[in-house]
C-alpha cells in the first residue's frame, strides 16, 4: 500500500492538472469570435458568458495553487519505510 505522502502528492498533481486545463480552456485567448456589431446582439448573454468564463479561470487558478501547495506539503511528511 502506498503511504500518505505519495497519495497527497498524487492528489495535488491531479488538482493542478485539472486547474491548468480550466485556465487554458476558459482563457480569453481561446475566444473564437467577439460579436458586437450586429443590431440583435444580446450583450447581457455575452456579459453572463464572460462572467462564467472568468469565474472558471479563477477556480482553475486556485486549483493550480492548491495542488501545488499539496505537493509541496507532501514533501514535509515523513515516509514510512
Amino acid at each position: 500500500m502506498h503511504d500518505l505522502k505519495t497519495a497527497i502528492n498524487s492528489v495535488g498533481l491531479l488538482v493542478s492538472i485539472i486547474g491548468v486545463y480550466l485556465v487554458y480552456r476558459f482563457s480569453p485567448l481561446n475566444f473564437d469570435t467577439i460579436d458586437g456589431g450586429a443590431p440583435d446582439t444580446d450583450f447581457d448573454a455575452i456579459r453572463r458568458e464572460t462572467s462564467r468564463r472568468n469565474r472558471l479561470v479563477r477556480v482553475g487558478a486556485y486549483m493550480v495553487l492548491g495542488g501545488t501547495f499539496l505537493q509541496l506539503g507532501s514533501n514535509f511528511l515523513s515516509s514510512k519505510p
